[in-house]
Parts: structure tokens; C-alpha cells; sequence
């Protein structure tokens, strides 16, 4: 019954979070190019720039697994529940 209906919730929110994280990765590498690796002085603050904005995105990522991971799980629950009702 519900579980059908779940498991599609389930799998279009793994679709957006694997968009969310090739997005995320993909806005990294692109911070990786534009360092300049000839001035080193320069070099060290975008390093640090660069590394400030993987911890930034990496906690976001890691923000929205576990959402994902708890609305999955509280759906999966409330529909077992639900069946056990009828």
C-alpha cells in the first residue's frame, strides 16, 4: 500500500541528494582550479579559503544526509504503523 509510495519518496530524495552532492562537488573542483600555485604567500590564503569552503560544503552534505536519513526513516515508521492500524 504506503510502501510503494516510500520507497519512490525514498529513492527522489537519494536523487536529490546525489544532485546536491555532484552540485557541492562540483563547486569545490572548480574552487581547486582557480588557485594559483606560482605566489606562495597568495597561495596559502586561498589554500586555507578553499579548505574553509570543503568543510563548509562537506557539513552541509553531511547536514542534509542525515535529514534524509531521519525523514526516511520516520516515513518508513509512520507507514508500518499506519498498516498495523488497519
Amino acid at each position: 500500500m504506503d510502501s510503494c509510495n516510500i520507497f519512490d519518496q525514498f529513492s527522489n530524495q537519494i536523487s536529490e541528494l546525489q544532485k546536491t552532492f555532484f552540485n557541492t562537488w562540483g563547486t569545490m573542483m572548480s574552487n581547486v582550479q582557480t588557485i594559483n600555485l606560482t605566489n606562495s604567500p597568495e597561495n596559502v590564503e586561498e589554500t586555507v579559503k578553499l579548505q574553509e569552503e570543503l568543510i563548509k560544503n562537506s557539513l552541509e552534505l553531511q547536514e542534509q544526509v542525515t535529514r534524509l536519513t531521519i525523514d526516511t526513516q520516520r516515513k518508513i515508521w509512520n507507514s508500518f504503523f499506519q498498516m498495523l492500524h488497519r
